[in-house]
C-alpha cells in the first residue's frame, strides 16, 4: 500500500538550531584516502561486487572516511580487517537490496552459514562456506578473533546475527506494504543497523579490551544503545526521500507518521525531540560511568585505559553522522550516513 505524502521536497529534515546533536563534535581524519584503497582492495578480492555500478556506489561511500571517524585510536596493523568489514555490510546489504527489487526468495539458510563462519573458538577448523558472504566473513574473522576474548567473540557473533535476521523481518513488512508498529520498529532498527557489532569492533581496533563486567554495566549499555539510536533514526529521518520514493515501509519517520497520526514535517520533528532526549540520557550514562569507576576497586589501569578509549566511541559515531547531516546538507544527497 502506498501512503500519500506532503511535498517531501518541502520538508525541514534537519533539527533547529538550538538541538543537541549540532553541540557534538564533528570528526575528520586525514587517513581515508588510504583506507578507501584498502577498502577496495578487500573488496576486489572477496569478489563480491558484482559490477561497475556496485564499485562506483562503493566508492562514492567514502568509506575510508567513515572508519577513520569512527575509530578513533585505531592501530594500523588493524586497518585491513576494518576495512574488510565495512566492505562486507556494504555488500551485504547490497546482495539483500537485489533480493528485494528482483522478488527472489529469502535464502533462510545463509544466516546459520555467516554464523557459523564466527566460531567462538579462533582455532576451530572453519569449514568450506558455499556462500560467497559467509567465506569472506570467515576469512576476515581469522584477523580478527585471536585478538579478543572468548566472551566478546560471542558477544560479536550474537549482534551479527540480530543484523542479519532483521533482513527477513524488514522484508516480510515491504511485502505487506505495511510499517510494523512503533515499539517493534523500535527494536527491530537497533538490530538492522549493524551499529552494535560496529561498535564492538573498537575494541579490535585499538586492541584494548573492557571487561565484560564493566561492558555489561547498566550505564555503557545504555551509552551504546542510545547512540545506535540515535544513528538509526537519523538516517531514516535523511534517507526517507530516497525510501519513500521505492515504497520502502522500513522508515522510522514512516512508522511515527501512521501510529500517531501526525503528518511527516509533525513526524520529523518529533523523532528529533526523541533525538534530543536520547542525547541527553547518553550523556548521563556516561556521566554517571565515570562516577561509578572511581568507586569500584580492583579496576586496573589497563581495564580504565580500554575503558577510555572504549567509552567515547558512541559519541563519535553520533558525531559523525552529524558531520553527514552538514555534508547533506551541502550537496544535497541526504542518502548516505554512517548506518543502513
Amino acid at each position: 500500500m502506498t501512503l500519500p505524502y506532503d511535498d517531501l521536497d518541502a520538508l525541514r529534515i534537519f533539527p533547529g538550531p538550538d538541538h543537541l546533536l549540532y553541540r557534538l563534535p564533528s570528526r575528520t581524519e586525514p587517513d581515508g584516502h588510504r583506507l578507501d584503497d584498502l577498502v577496495r582492495h578487500w573488496a576486489d578480492a572477496c569478489g563480491l561486487l558484482e559490477d561497475a555500478s556496485a564499485h562506483e556506489r562503493l566508492g562514492d561511500a567514502a568509506v575510508g572516511d567513515l572508519i577513520t571517524s569512527c575509530y578513533p585510536g585505531l592501530r594500523p596493523d588493524r586497518a585491513a580487517p576494518l576495512a574488510g568489514w565495512i566492505s562486507w555490510l556494504f555488500v551485504i546489504d547490497d546482495y539483500y537490496d537485489r533480493l528485494d527489487v528482483q522478488g527472489d526468495e529469502y535464502p533462510d539458510t545463509l544466516t546459520d552459514e555467516i554464523i557459523d563462519a564466527l566460531p567462538v573458538e579462533p582455532h576451530s577448523r572453519i569449514r568450506h562456506h558455499e556462500a560467497p558472504l559467509a567465506r569472506e566473513l570467515a576469512r576476515l574473522w581469522r584477523h580478527i578473533a585471536p585478538q579478543l576474548s572468548r566472551w566478546w567473540r560471542m558477544r560479536f557473533a550474537t549482534h551479527v546475527a540480530h543484523f542479519l535476521t532483521a533482513f527477513r523481518y524488514e522484508r516480510m513488512h515491504r511485502r505487506e506494504g505495511l510499517p510494523p508498529g512503533l515499539g517493534a520498529y523500535a527494536e527491530l532498527r537497533r538490530a538492522s543497523s549493524s551499529v552494535t557489532a560496529c561498535l564492538d569492533l573498537l575494541e579490535y581496533a585499538t586492541g584494548q579490551e573492557v571487561p565484560s563486567l564493566l561492558h555489561e554495566t547498566r550505564q555503557l549499555r545504555t551509552m551504546f544503545g542510545k547512540a545506535t539510536d540515535v544513528v538509526a533514526w537519523v538516517n531514516d529521518v535523511v534517507s526517507l526521500r530516497k525510501e519513500v520514493g521505492i515504497g520502502d515501509t522500513n522508515n522510522g519517520i514512516v512508522v511515527v507518521r501512521r501510529e500517531l497520526g501526525l503528518d511527516t514535517q509533525g513526524a520529523i520533528d518529533h523523532v528529533y525531540r526523541a533525538v534530543d532526549r536520547d542525547i541527553e540520557e547518553f550523556l548521563r550514562a556516561e556521566a554517571e560511568l565515570w562516577r561509578m569507576c572511581k568507586h569500584w576497586n580492583g579496576v586496573t589501569d589497563a581495564e580504565q585505559s580500554a575503558l577510555a578509549l572504549l567509552s567515547p566511541g558512541p559519541a563519535t559515531c553520533v558525531s559523525v553522522t552529524v558531520t553527514d547531516m552538514k555534508r547533506a546538507a551541502v550537496t544535497t544527497t541526504p542518502d548516505r550516513v554512517p548506518a543502513r
